[in-house]
């Protein structure tokens, strides 16, 4: 084990008559034949005295692997290597979840996640980017609700581990590229306007006083490779190692934005896209996050709807999860035609709301709420939107590489709704490809998971630049035919049913006229 941050501890030779070197020189001989580039800030120098004469010289140097060098971030008297901790972190436009882990061990000593206090200048991504446009001042609000949601954090993980943050060196985040921008307050108004180019890609290192997070340390960020496809995604390929595979993976992560990663050792391409808040319920007026009370699986049994939510809770709304399950289940029963249609009629669920139709799927005696809990038409027409995005930008690059579906041998499905959700109903209704199920890994929050990769082997950073050079990203304002093939996805599962033939067969076996 390599952690990107170590503590040593160093016994030196008092200075006396004969021996003249400076304390900081004194600790730079000590260090150069293990570090061999070690930087030692001037913040740091400046402690120096009286700290070494108090403790002998026998003092505790913690030093973070940059790219090119080693830089001291903090030194303390006596020996204290026993207690080296790190922070890795996912930055989601949402949630934000960060892990306190001991970098001696790798054990994962505390994990707290949060809403991103950015909600609050909006929901969606392009609305905080209109709303710092032109302003700096509101650009640091922006920029501090994000600050504000990491010291939330830090301060739940050190009221439950008692570790405090002068005892963490080192921060590793992984963000989407408007994200990074936001936490390191600046701009991000390039990453929608022409040319779509970010201020940068590769933010590095920077010194945690400098953003007001209270750590006695480095903060790394993952770099992004495009305006769309940010360090979360470079995070989650490191993850899964796909890019030292001999076999072809593609790697998708769908949320409020879609992004997927093809290839294998020898390339990797990418496309990403809005996909719209239907994976986190936000197309429906009772559509919620993955939280209690919501309905995360729901199947008909004879011709009755039954369901399950988080926490055994009362259902208060629905969650992509439930909502994918629904949309399967209602398609499988012949509740809705290949358009995705309501049938009135055919169940006392399909209910008629202001004029249109709409499946009834908690009774108001059911409900938190004592309210009907239903999903439009209006809402089924919008989730066709989601699952097709994420069916045609699989389809896409396949065509651009010039691969086949059978050509794949994993496919990895990212992000907390990739474990819940349940990928025999995500195939019926054409969100993911009809490919032998043993072929799908859901490995959750990837983007955590390469960042906690990174913490504990600093030899990745090299892995990881790499990685973001490597991937060619394709604009899908480049793809001619994209709308096109988005229309031919809207379908359940899609217009060319022979591309679905287990799908296929399911109806057949139900006895739907095809």
């Amino acid at each position: 084990m390599e952690a990107i941050s170590e503590k040593v501890f160093l016994k030196l030779e008092m200075p006396n008559g004969r021996d003249r070197k400076g304390d900081r020189d004194r600790i730079f001989d000590a260090l150069k034949d293990k570090y061999k580039n070690v930087d030692i800030p001037y913040k740091i120098t400046k402690e120096l005295y009286p700290k070494c004469r108090e403790a002998n010289f026998e003092i505790t140097i913690t030093l973070v692997k940059r790219d090119y060098d080693w830089v001291v971030t903090r030194v303390e008297k006596g020996d204290t290597t026993d207690r080296n901790y790190g922070l890795c972190v996912d930055l989601g436009s949402t949630t934000v979840i960060m892990r306190l882990v001991d970098l001696n061990t790798g054990e994962i000593i505390a994990e707290e996640g949060s809403f991103n206090k950015q909600i609050a200048f909006g929901e969606d991504i392009l609305n905080r980017i209109f709303y710092t446009r032109n302003s700096k001042e509101k650009l640091h609000e922006v920029h501090k609700a994000t600050v504000d949601t990491f010291i939330e954090l830090i301060n739940k993980i050190s009221e439950k581990s008692k570790i405090k943050g002068e005892d963490i060196s080192i921060m590793t985040v992984a963000g989407n590229t408007t994200m990074t921008h936001f936490l390191l307050d600046i701009d991000p108004w390039t990453i929608f306007q022409m040319p779509y180019t970010p201020v940068f890609n590769h933010p590095g290192f920077i010194d945690c006083d400098e953003i007001g997070i209270p750590i006695n340390g480095y903060m790394y960020c993952f770099p992004s490779v495009a305006n769309y496809l940010g360090g979360d995604i470079v995070s989650g390929v490191l993850f899964t190692g796909m890019h030292k595979q001999q076999g072809i993976s593609a790697f998708i992560d769908i949320g409020t934005n879609g992004e997927l990663v093809m290839g294998n050792e020898d390339f990797l391409v990418a496309v990403a896209g809005a996909a719209g808040p239907a994976l986190e319920g936000g197309i429906s007026k009772f559509g919620m996050r993955a939280k209690s009370g919501a309905i995360d699986t729901i199947k008909i049994e004879n011709n009755e709807i039954k369901y399950t939510t988080i926490e055994n809770s009362k259902p208060l709304g629905i969650c992509g999860s439930g909502i994918v399950d629904l949309l399967s289940e209602m398609f499988l029963n012949g509740w809705v035609d290949f358009s995705g249609q309501l049938k009135e009629g055919v169940s006392k669920n399909i209910i008629k709301v202001d004029s249109q139709l709409a499946v009834e799927y908690a009774s108001k005696e059911e409900s938190e709420n004592h309210e009907s809990l239903i999903f439009t038409q209006s809402d089924i027409n919008q989730f066709l939107k989601t699952k097709s995005a994420a069916h045609t930008m699989v389809s896409f690059l396949l065509e651009e590489v010039g691969l086949t579906l059978e050509e794949l041998d994993k496919f990895y499905v990212a992000g907390a709704f990739g474990v819940h959700l349940d990928i025999e109903s995500a195939v019926t209704i054409g969100m993911y490809p009809d490919l032998p199920r043993e072929k799908f890994n859901c490995p959750g929050n990837a983007s955590l998971k390469g960042s906690y990769k990174l913490l504990m082997d600093r030899n990745l950073l090299s892995e990881i630049d790499d990685i973001a050079h490597r991937i060619d990203y394709i604009g899908l304002e480049d793809a001619k035919d994209f709308i096109e093939k988005m229309r031919a996805a809207s379908f359940l599962p899609h217009t060319n049913i022979d591309s679905y033939p287990s799908v296929k067969k399911k109806l057949m076996k139900r006895e739907v006229v095809l």
